[in-house]
């Protein structure tokens, strides 16, 4: 059975210009028709109590107290004492009504999608926020007791410059926060930034921003423990390790993904198919082959990389026999090592995984 629960919220205040979730602008007619086709969804599968369950989207907290009170309170039949219980919010859709719902509930870890501390830049992204509420709403979730909080950063927009970075990196430092996640700007077909002809920053630029902000988090007391995480010791996302461990999840919702019975399946993305209960879109049966590769794909984006055993004792297959010669040049490249019983990737390595996966899969 699988034990983590992904669920799907995709309304938003506004919609931001790099974008590329399933989400649309709240409406409350559709919210309330969307939570009953949820909670419809959720019935069709057969969950138990799970170890971690994410709420994410669009933007969770813009639902108001009521529907967030009615979607905690069907959630929590889901919970035991150790779940890890994430919701993702924006700070200006944050109340403090809504924090101690969330409270009430069991939600335990918070995701603030701060994405810059620097007004041009919020603006630019069209983010709603200030720095200054971003600071206010971790205040009333430390006042709640929540205080496992990820701050998410976008660095590498148009523009900007390292020492723009470094006062990001700072003001992240500042909110001393246990979790902190960086992603570079991803321009996707469709979002507003496509469509403006605006473009990504060049690969030298995004690796040294990325190297700075290693460099920062590690000297701060951050664990790098996936390309793209940062955390103190203790506060790794149990939930987000389901993915990168190739591990089973139930995702639900419009546009939602998951993995089940060596099943990977997608939600529509079409609102009208969903509240008519029309909800996968997509299924792709994972074959053993398949499966080896996302094993592999997912795993070496972990600092630790992944157990040779374990790989062994799943697939009765010794990873370095078969891929000696790819693993070989790998390593003397500088790109790849191996650790005890592990086969993980260089702080050089993981710049360039892409390229390190072409040779292994």
């Amino acid at each position: 059975m699988a034990k983590s629960l992904y669920v799907h919220i995709p309304f938003c205040s506004k919609i931001c210009s790099y974008c590329d979730f399933t989400k649309l602008i709240y409406n409350k007619e559709w919210s309330k028709q969307y939570l009953d086709a949820l909670f419809y969804e959720l019935e069709t599968y057969n969950i138990e109590k799970v170890s971690t369950l994410y709420i994410g989207g669009g933007t969770p907290s813009s639902l108001d107290a009521i529907e967030l009170s009615r979607l905690l309170e069907y959630l929590h039949v889901y919970l035991d004492k150790n779940t890890e219980f994430t919701i993702e919010v924006n700070a200006e859709s944050v109340t403090e009504e809504k924090v101690r719902l969330m409270a009430d509930f069991g939600i335990n870890r918070v995701s603030i999608g701060v994405e810059s501390t620097i007004s041009k830049y919020l603006q630019l992204m069209g983010r709603n926020h200030t720095f200054d509420q971003v600071k206010e709403c971790i205040t009333l979730f430390r006042k709640y007791g929540i205080t496992n909080i990820n701050v998410d950063l976008i660095y590498a927009l148009p523009g900007q410059s390292l020492d723009e970075l470094k006062i990001d990196v700072d003001n992240l430092l500042s909110l001393d926060v246990p979790h902190i996640s960086t992603y570079s700007l991803i321009l996707e077909e469709g979002t507003k930034f496509y469509n403006d002809g605006v473009k990504e920053a060049s690969q030298d630029i995004q690796a040294n921003f990325y190297e700075y902000i290693l460099n920062k988090l590690r000297e701060a007391g951050y664990d790098r423990y996936e390309v793209s995480n940062f955390a103190k010791k203790g506060y790794y996302s149990r939930h987000n390790l389901t993915y990168w461990k190739n591990e089973e999840y139930y995702g639900v919702g419009l546009g939602a993904s998951g993995y089940l019975n060596k099943v990977r399946y997608t939600n529509t993305k079409n609102l009208k198919r969903y509240l008519n209960k029309e909800f996968i879109d997509v299924k792709e049966e994972i074959s053993l082959e398949e499966e080896k590769k996302y094993f592999v794909i997912t795993n070496l984006r972990l600092e630790e990389g992944f157990s040779l055993t374990r790989y062994k004792n799943l697939y009765s297959e010794d990873f370095l026999e078969t891929h000696f010669k790819s693993i070989k040049k790998l390593t003397d490249l500088g790109l790849l090592k191996i650790e005890n019983d592990s086969l993980k990737t260089t702080d050089k390595g993981l710049l360039l995984l892409d390229s390190i996966l072409v040779d292994l899969i």
